[in-house]
């Protein structure tokens, strides 16, 4: 990891709260609620610059995929966010600053997937996912993450 990376003031700019590095447990789930299985989760989040924002996601085994990395370059316009790549074309929206969500249209789980963030304190963070295929709900996760490197 390099030490130049901009993680940026603390602040209420939109999406600073997401700066910094961070350990968390995906925890999936079948339609019904049933149990699944976790996974081990890896990210690291920081400024390119004062409009970009850079999210690198390590899944340790990405349920029904296997193990996964997401690099992806992240433009802000106000409250909103967007981004498209080869693996997810994404929108996002801040509602306050410390409630985020996200519509992610994955190429690499071939589902849409809706992403509510809530931030409990500074440095925990937890995902609440509802995954779709084809019109049906395919699967829900649980993500909780600890900010482990501040910015």
């Amino acid at each position: 990891m390099s030490d130049t990376k901009n993680y940026g003031p603390p602040s209420l700019r939109p999406y600073q709260c997401f700066m910094g590095q961070w350990e968390g447990l995906c925890k999936s789930f079948s339609p019904g609620g049933e149990f699944l299985e976790s996974s081990a989760v890896h990210m690291d989040v920081y400024w390119i610059d004062h409009q970009v924002w850079h999210l690198h996601e390590h899944f340790e085994c990405l349920y029904g995929v296997g193990e996964t990395v997401f690099d992806t370059p992240i433009q802000v316009e106000g409250k909103r966010c967007f981004a498209d790549s080869e693996q997810i074309s994404l929108e996002g929206t801040e509602l306050t600053p410390y409630n985020y969500v996200f519509t992610i249209d994955s190429r690499v789980s071939n589902n849409i997937v809706y992403n509510n963030h809530y931030f409990l304190d500074p440095d925990t963070r937890r995902i609440i996912t509802h995954k779709v295929r084809d019109g049906r709900t395919n699967l829900f996760q649980i993500q909780d993450f600890a900010r482990v490197r501040r910015p």
